[in-house]
């Protein structure tokens, strides 16, 4: 189940890329609680919850979740479509771990629109993460005729690579993608993403970093600089976390509970006398705890 958070934010992604322009399925490290502000904006409001849920996935955004999630409980009855209410309280409650009430707002969505993409891979990625890997990989299978074959193709994969089959998926995987990647630089990091995690667990994190390293310079999820970092810590190499995720976090406004650990992790082992990042990580932690 470690392997599936990568699909959420490409789902929120190519959601609304007919708009605009995956969960972030946060793992363990990803416990602490932050004060969040953000703005909306005049846009008609499935517009607005679409803007908001696309740039969600991004550093800095994840308060993006809340606030779609508060105007969807606001939204008047002909604000929305049926289909549209549905998918968005999915993705939200998926964020927040809600899993058999994201399954059972799917189910009702596709009742409604059989063919519709999004919900359908949300879908499969909520089994996978249930460890449901059957059940995952029929939905996989459900999209062939719907979409892109690549895209099938990796979700079937790592579907399959939650049912104890990771070397396998593995081997298919990379073999199907030699020497070829999407266009959509979107759908290029979600794939990179998906395999460079199943590379990583496999035993392999140099590889696993040769995957993510041509996209270092693009505009990144979150979940994809947790990877990231992971993969530099396995490699014993903290020092590249600090050159290169310190930046994106400070150019945000609201400061990432995930990516504040790994920094005040890879300070503590640089061994930096300044304990910036582990301060605020603790200073989170504490904050969570006033709160229980």
């Amino acid at each position: 189940m470690k392997h599936s958070m990568y699909f959420f934010f490409f789902l929120t992604l190519i959601s609304f890329k007919s708009n605009a322009s995956e969960p972030f399925i946060p793992n363990s490290d990803d416990f602490i609680v932050a004060e969040w502000t953000t703005s909306t904006t005049q846009l008609a409001l499935n517009e607005q919850i679409e803007q908001l849920l696309s740039q969600a996935v991004y550093p800095g955004n994840s308060a993006n979740y809340s606030i779609a999630a508060n105007l969807l409980k606001k939204a008047k009855v002909d604000e929305l479509s049926q289909v549209q209410r549905l998918y968005f309280e999915a993705v939200i409650k998926q964020h927040y771990h809600r899993f058999e009430e994201s399954k059972d707002l799917l189910l009702a969505l596709l009742q409604k629109d059989p063919a519709h993409v999004n919900a359908i891979l949300l879908l499969s990625n909520i089994h996978s993460v249930l460890g449901e890997a059957e059940q995952a990989t029929k939905m996989c299978v459900r999209l062939l005729l719907t979409t892109d074959q690549t895209l099938v193709a990796v979700c079937a994969l790592n579907a399959k690579a939650q049912d104890g089959q990771l070397s396998e998926s593995v081997k298919q995987l990379s073999s199907l993608l030699k020497g070829k990647m999407p266009e959509n630089k979107e759908l290029a990091i979600w794939i990179a993403e998906v395999h460079a995690s199943l590379v990583k667990s496999n035993g392999n994190a140099r590889l696993a970093d040769q995957l993510l390293t041509p996209f270092l310079d693009l505009q990144l999820p979150l979940s994809f600089w947790v990877l990231w970092s992971d993969i530099q810590l396995e490699l014993d190499k903290p020092q590249n976390i600090i050159e290169r995720v310190q930046p994106v976090v400070q150019a945000t406004n609201n400061e990432d509970d995930a990516l504040i650990l790994k920094l005040a992790i890879a300070e503590q082992k640089t061994g930096a006398t300044t304990r910036e990042w582990r301060d605020k990580a603790r200073a989170r932690v504490n904050l969570r705890e006033s709160r229980n």
